[in-house]
């Protein structure tokens, strides 16, 4: 069972790959045989955008520390406080109220000239092991077993060259994320590794965290004009709260076809934080290079229960992680799929914490 399983994830992920790299070439065929017709026919406002994403280590035949992540997003339309929808006027004034006034700067590549906002709702689950499945006790030169589930909004405004976000997240670690119960059942489906020690995860806890950050275009190019384009982005920002606490800096490097800079920005969620805000208005396809570096003082997937007794290990302060992948956007849907390679998070870890993701959006 355990060899049908590796070759079943195997043939999955060479389809995946597969299929990345044909919309990778048809978006490129598209554009050098119509490059005349890269703008798309004006519509109307649509009613904001559905978004899957999805976290695994598999892909590196590894099944420890952050081992599975799976989230669902919505992603509204562009705020308007002339919007007939009172929720879209309520969350216009929202953004307005904590993220400023209707500033304007020139924008890179295309934008628009004016200040633009957005919301987005998210729910996500996380789930967190040892590196050794099979060992009933707790294994104590090791993370903890944990589950993460929360709700969050994220609020972002665009002025072109800056992206703020703010957002505010609560939710609970413990038994009743059902990331254990999730876990175990797909693993005795598909034969895997049965985890043994879920018996001993964090116990239940309520969480809430806050965060903010800023990200300015340094690279762009400054007229609406389709073609091969580099675009260099950086940022810096902090959360807080009793999951997490830490400041954090991203520099983001990419190269592609009609780059909308501008139309994404970074949030630091518990997961998640890419967003693809606004509806392409060209086909667009790039890979990208993200280096982060982030400075903690406080993990409570690492460290531990804040209220109750438990098992924990001791932060290394100090990690970064580096992301790489391809994005293919159009007025109709996003797909994206990363590699993350992060740095040791705790003292006398023995492995790394390698995993994939994959993206899928859809405009409503």
């Amino acid at each position: 069972m355990k060899h049908k399983a590796v070759l079943f994830l195997f043939r999955v992920k060479k389809h995946t790959l597969g299929v990345l790299f044909f919309l990778f070439l048809l978006g490129l065929n598209g554009q050098l045989i119509a490059v005349h017709l890269d703008e798309y026919p004006s519509r109307a406002k649509g009613k904001g955008s559905f978004v899957f994403n999805l976290e695994n280590d598999v892909w590196f035949t590894q099944d420890e520390g952050y081992t599975n992540g799976i989230g669902f997003s919505w992603i509204s339309p562009e705020l308007d406080k002339k919007s007939k929808s009172p929720f879209i006027r309520f969350l216009y004034c929202l953004n307005l109220r904590f993220l400023g006034s209707e500033e304007r700067e020139e924008v890179g590549s295309g934008p628009g000239s004016a200040c633009r906002r957005w919301g987005v709702f998210s729910l996500a689950q996380g789930m967190f092991t040892p590196a050794d499945l099979t060992r009933k006790e707790i294994i104590p030169y090791d993370r903890p077993y944990a589950g993460l589930l929360y709700a969050g909004l994220t609020l972002v405004k665009s002025t072109g060259r800056s992206q703020d976000s703010l957002g505010l997240a609560s939710g609970l670690v413990g038994p009743h994320s059902y990331a254990g119960a999730l876990q175990r059942w797909l693993h005795k489906t598909y034969g895997w590794t049965y985890p043994q020690g879920w018996e001993n995860q964090l116990k239940d806890e309520p969480i809430l965290e806050i965060w903010f950050n800023r990200f300015w275009t340094l690279v762009a190019r400054r007229k609406a004009a389709s073609g091969w384009s580099p675009a260099v982005k950086a940022g810096v920002g902090g959360e807080l709260g009793n999951l997490m606490t830490a400041v954090e800096a991203v520099l983001d490097l990419r190269f592609g076809f009609n780059l909308h800079p501008e139309a994404d920005s970074f949030s630091w969620a518990p997961l998640f934080g890419q967003l693809d805000l606004a509806e392409a208005t060209r086909t667009s396809v790039y890979a990208f290079l993200r280096f982060e570096g982030k400075v903690v003082a406080r993990n409570l997937l690492l460290e531990g229960s804040t209220f109750a007794d438990g098992h924990g290990v001791e932060l290394n302060h100090f990690y970064g992680q580096l992301i790489s992948g391809l994005v293919y956007r159009s007025a109709e849907a996003t797909l994206s799929f990363y590699w993350v390679l992060r740095t040791k998070e705790f003292k006398g870890q023995r492995y790394f914490d390698p995993y994939c993701g994959l993206t899928f959006g859809f405009n409503l």
